[in-house]
């Protein structure tokens, strides 16, 4: 029986042993982390996270009481004199409204008559009416003679960045 339960290649075993080798050379260096100095280090740190937080605890709470202690009329005074809006530019609560009922005003604006400033007697007619009026009229135009910069010359365009030509112009 002992021949079945025996490896039938004892040379595998020593290879496939699981020993931790040994090498005199190589090893960590036991003085540099001292756990007692760590240890140490980590209590006081954790004793001094306990007393921060007490004594914040405890400077809120006589925040608090004094706070508590003070009139009420002080607090209502402050509120009074509050402004009730906030300064501009203030942010739109509702912004497809608000464009909405603005693109509403400026189609009214467009397409409506209106006075502008009454006491010159400006007014404000539909745009496709002044537009028809403009293409009919024309725009004012003032002619300027050619060239009057230039004496009558006028720069032509060219490859080259030096030596400009100028040319007469003709009318």
């Amino acid at each position: 029986m002992d021949d079945i339960t025996r490896n039938p290649h004892p040379e595998e075993d020593s290879v496939h042993a699981h020993t931790t080798p040994e090498n005199a050379n190589v090893s960590h260096e036991r003085g540099d982390a001292d756990v007692f100095t760590i240890t140490k280090y980590g209590i006081g740190l954790a004793i001094g996270v306990v007393v921060v937080v007490l004594a914040m605890w405890g400077l809120f709470d006589w925040f608090y009481a004094r706070e508590s202690e003070k009139p009420v009329e002080l607090s209502q005074q402050i509120l009074r004199e509050r402004p009730t809006a906030p300064p501009e530019p203030r942010l739109q609560a509702r912004p497809k409204v608000e464009l909405k009922d603005l693109r509403d005003s400026e189609e009214a604006a467009l397409t409506s008559y209106g006075w502008i400033n009454p006491d010159t007697g400006a007014v404000r007619i539909p745009i496709d009416q002044a537009i028809d009026m403009v293409a009919q009229k024309g725009l004012p135009s003032k002619p300027s003679p050619a060239g009057a910069l230039e004496d009558g010359y006028r720069q032509m365009p060219s490859g080259s960045s030096s030596g400009r030509e100028m040319e007469k112009i003709t009318q």
